[in-house]
């Protein structure tokens, strides 16, 4: 991990896995801390060149992947790379007046996950074949050209590609989620070169249930009948009127529209090599190919954002319960590795859900570990300090919030007011309740994944495939994940540089010392009010013993 520095800092390198600390001073100054971490991931030319079964089953393939745009395609693009395959058939659509071929420069330019493309841009380049195309629509939108090109020379499909919106319409999610699958379904018929087709799923498809087995299940409706009244459904806002009643028991259109498209593919398992792979809560990458690196607020990143930058203070959960979290490179090595498995396995339903059920954390304890950074790197992009609440009943997570969020961002909105800016604190706050609602369902309660086909996997690799694909639930280290999590949601999603942090610890000192006086003053001001009340009805005091004197007192008690 590279770290820039304020001059005055002197930066000390010892042996952890944790990247900064700022709490350890050296002659008196205050240090950044650089660790170094324990395992180190192998470089490109490493490899690329080590064999083993997994890593050469992709070797000179042709993988047709989509959602290579989004946060597990830009991790899966960088792993296939390393893996020498002979090309990327990535799918991608125009998008806001940028061409395929403008989006995937831009792409691989600005983000940091594409470790080694500084050093080899045409390594990358020469990769990846762009397919113009649009999940959403009919037929992809791939045109009779690149059509003819992917049937003929796909070895590999992996369909990443999903709105991930929870609050997203139903006619919209149908469209994109579950026809979006069955599209590359019929694409991928015909490609007799085809090895397996690989989904990208989630734990959640059938949240409704308490324990969850590694197998397909019935899903809520018919997905092709769903397809069929979504296309025909010409006013979405009469479609969605009915959304809620249509998507019960399950919490929203992304889970429910999931359980669709995995009915879509099971249809499908006699004719094509199918896997289905389905991973829980996805955070940030745990070191491959960098630590704590993710591109999204979705979910548990949203949460810890929000209550490091000090816009959430209270937050509705369980905290008893377990997080079903796990690293984005787990996901994305599994889902390799599974696509390998399934490949000489094709009798077998291919389910496998990709969890930490093996390795559980709680959300107390996720708390606990993340909570000692709060003082050591704030972020530069904070409204104030981290003083996060939460409690599992709704009524008192609501009432809290209006004290904790509603009236404070009436108070910031009217200091902006006052100086002629644009009020937009309670804004972010109606933004800040809507993700709060939608992730509740998820928070408050647990669920119990089976994993015995997932644990075959593993077992199926060779060693040397383990430590290139390391997958297993049970090796990550909380404590080490937790801490690259919150660095890396500073540095890479909040864009704060390393060189801002003495300034970002000046501003949180103040900002501490100002908030414990404001409580002083508030609390202080409340007990005087109590007080007053309770004297005026005489139930709190000692003025009668003030007004009358020892002298009054009847002669017994002065002789007592």
């Amino acid at each position: 991990l590279q770290l820039q520095t304020a001059p005055v800092i002197p930066v000390v390198a010892v042996e952890a896995s944790t990247a900064i600390q700022c709490s350890h001073p050296v002659h008196g100054v205050p240090a950044v801390v650089c660790f170094v971490f324990r395992r180190a991931m192998a470089s490109l030319e490493e490899f690329r060149t080590y064999r083993s079964p997994l890593k050469d089953f992709y070797e000179g393939k042709s993988v047709l992947l989509t959602g290579g745009s989004g946060f597990l395609g830009k991790l899966l693009i960088e792993k296939l790379i390393k893996c020498n395959v002979a090309e990327i058939l990535l799918i991608l659509r125009r998008k806001k007046g940028l061409s395929p071929s403008e989006r995937l420069e831009q792409l691989l330019g600005k983000e940091a996950v594409f470790v080694n493309y500084a050093k080899d841009p045409q390594l990358y380049l020469s990769k990846i074949r762009l397919i113009e195309g649009d999940i959403s629509e009919v037929g992809v939108g791939i045109s009779n050209d690149d059509l003819a090109y992917v049937w003929e020379y796909t070895n590999v499909i992996i369909h990443a590609a999903a709105d991930v919106r929870f609050d997203e319409s139903l006619k919209e999610s149908i469209q994109t989620n579950v026809r979006g699958t069955l599209e590359m379904l019929t694409i991928a018929e015909k490609c007799p070169k085809l090895e397996i087709f690989t989904y990208i799923s989630t734990a959640f498809s059938h949240c409704v249930r308490r324990e969850i087995e590694e197998k397909f299940y019935e899903p809520p409706v018919d997905p092709m009948l769903m397809i069929k009244v979504s296309e025909k459904q010409e006013d979405a806002d009469d479609f969605e009127v009915l959304s809620k009643k249509i998507i019960e028991p399950w919490p929203n259109t992304y889970a429910f529209t999931k359980s669709l498209s995995e009915e879509i593919v099971r249809r499908y398992k006699h004719k094509l090599p199918i896997a289905i792979i389905r991973p829980s809560i996805i955070t940030t990458t745990r070191d491959d190919p960098i630590p704590g690196w993710t591109d999204n607020l979705y979910g548990f990143n949203g949460v810890v954002c929000g209550a490091a930058s000090g816009v959430l203070r209270i937050f509705h959960i369980h905290m008893d319960y377990k997080a079903s979290i796990v690293p984005a490179d787990t996901v994305i090595n599994s889902t390799l590795a599974v696509s390998w498995y399934s490949a000489g396995h094709r009798d077998e339903d291919n389910v496998y859900n990709c969890t930490t059920d093996d390795n559980p954390v709680s959300w107390q304890e996720t708390q606990n570990r993340l909570e000692k950074w709060k003082d050591r790197i704030p972020f530069e992009k904070s409204l104030w300090i981290t003083t996060y609440n939460t409690t599992h009943y709704k009524l008192v997570a609501d009432v809290l919030s209006i004290i904790y969020h509603v009236l404070p961002a009436l108070l910031f909105d009217s200091i902006l007011v006052v100086r002629r800016k644009k009020p937009q604190v309670l804004k972010l706050y109606r933004k800040v309740h809507r993700f709060s609602a939608v992730l509740r369902f998820f928070t408050n309660n647990e669920w119990c994944f089976r994993t015995g086909r997932m644990r075959r996997v593993l077992d199926a690799m060779s060693a040397k495939d383990q430590q290139f694909f390391p997958c297993d639930a049970k090796a990550i280290q909380w404590d080490d994940f937790l801490d690259h999590q919150i660095q890396g949601l500073r540095q890479y999603l909040m864009g704060d540089s390393w060189s801002t942090l003495e300034k970002s610890l000046r501003r949180h000192r103040l900002r501490t010392i100002i908030h414990w006086c404001m409580l002083a003053v508030l609390y202080g001001g409340l007990l005087y009010v109590i007080v007053t009340i309770l004297q005026a009805y005489g139930l709190f005091g000692f003025e009668g013993l003030h007004e009358h004197g020892v002298e009054e007192c009847p002669e017994e008690q002065r002789a007592i």
